[in-house]
């Protein structure tokens, strides 16, 4: 008994003295991982290998990226499918008519069904990469699901309205341009040439101002002065729409989307409601490296885009729209104000009013890679080593259990 007391303590010295064992690597689904993050938390794995077909939430990223930091290494895959690339941007309108513009980019061919906190708000299949809607109004945080991902976003800012300032010549297309922007809810200022040196004015301000004007409508070439003020004015955050043949100007081609072109004749006399604008001619537009085509008829680019330090320019290759709106049909009146408003709202201005903003989980794919990096192949997992590892109260147990044996078997010695 002496001597197996003596190996319990050799024992219990090599045991102490060995590094710990190695712990086994664990394995879960989407489905189990709130129950394995528990479990995880309680007594870690080696390591953690997830098979995931949908992102899990913010909650539950924030705690597998405590996990790596705390020693445990976290990887996953896709299961299936696959976790969606799923996104949404939620943006108030800066129009008079408000609103919010929802952009969600999902997987080609995709439904994706958007709602707010109240009811669901459309459906629609994503083409090319994702898809765009207006909602007129979306009250508490706006959802969008497709393929089992959920996107969630709200909207923080109120935007404040501005006015409108239009600067050409007295036209047609300035007489209803104004009508158009009007008839929206747009207050309009003008400044419009009727002959040298005599002008026509509308509103109190001549001069654009952030602080006064959502954005400058420049449908002519306009004097070096008013040219250099809207050139200011872009680059102090305002937004600016360059028609026809004004982004030609001098002061203006610096900040315009691209060079002005030869002008094309329309490829159609006809206007038709769901391709109008062919019936227009306009003046081609070759764009810049860093601007973005709108709209092209032909390979031709008839609007771009460009970001000019704090502002906005959308130019322009057509000249005359009046006639959209005057020869377009039963639904050209409405078609041609509110591709007008749009365009104006696009670049206007966005002066707001912060509001408290919620926690967005707006692209939960992106915010996973960002937080455990991207996906890997599926781990092949060995199971946990099956070693026993001696508990030292079991060890001094068993020691002083053989030492009483071994007294009491020496008391007892030649006893009857």
């Amino acid at each position: 008994m002496r001597g197996l007391a003596l190996v319990l303590v050799a024992f219990a010295a090599w045991s102490a003295s060995r590094p710990p064992l190695e712990r086994g690597a664990a394995t879960a689904s989407g489905s189990a991982l709130a129950d394995s993050l528990d479990r995880w938390t309680a007594t870690a794995p080696a390591r953690v290998h997830l098979a995931l077909e949908t992102a899990p939430n913010g909650a539950r990223r924030d705690w597998l990226r405590a996990l790596r930091y705390s020693g445990t290494p976290v990887a996953w895959h896709n299961d299936g499918p696959g976790v969606p690339a799923l996104a949404l941007e939620v943006a108030p309108v800066a129009g008079p008519r408000g609103g919010t513009m929802l952009s969600i980019a999902a997987p080609s061919g995709s439904r994706v069904v958007i709602g707010d906190a109240i009811a669901a708000i459309d459906s629609v299949v994503a083409a090319r990469g994702g898809a765009r809607l207006f909602a007129p109004i979306a009250t508490g945080p706006v959802t969008a699901v497709a393929g089992g991902q959920r996107a969630s976003a709200t909207v923080g800012d109120t935007l404040l309205s501005r006015r409108v300032l239009v600067l050409g010549r007295a036209t047609w297309e300035a007489k209803f341009l104004i009508s158009a922007l009007e008839e929206v809810g747009w207050p309009v200022d003008a400044r419009l040439t009727v002959a040298p040196g005599v002008e026509v004015t509308q509103g109190t301000s001549r001069v654009p101002d952030t602080a006064r004007h959502a954005a400058v409508v420049v449908l002519d070439v306009p004097p070096p002065g008013a040219a250099a003020a809207v050139a200011r004015y872009v680059r102090a955050g305002g937004g600016t729409i360059l028609a026809g043949a004004a982004a030609s100007a001098r002061g203006l081609a610096e900040i315009a989307a691209g060079r002005v072109g030869a002008r094309i004749r329309p490829s159609s006399i006809v206007f038709v409601d769901d391709r109008p604008r062919q019936a227009l001619g306009f003046r081609g537009i070759a764009p810049r490296g860093d601007a973005i085509v709108l709209e092209e008829q032909d390979g031709v680019a008839t609007a771009a885009a460009r970001r000019v330090d704090a502002g906005r320019v959308v130019q322009l290759g057509y000249d005359e729209t009046w006639r959209w709106r005057l020869a377009g049909g039963t639904h050209a009146l409405e078609a041609h104000r509110t591709w007008w408003s749009a365009l104006v709202a696009s670049v206007a201005y966005r002066a707001a009013a912060r509001l408290p903003r919620a926690v967005d989980d707006a692209a939960p794919l992106a915010a996973l890679i960002h937080r455990l990096g991207p996906p890997g192949a599926a781990a092949q997992v060995a199971p946990a080593r099956a070693l026993w590892s001696p508990s030292p109260a079991l060890l001094f147990a068993l020691v002083s259990l053989l030492l009483v044996a071994e007294l009491a078997s020496r008391r007892m010695r030649g006893a009857p």
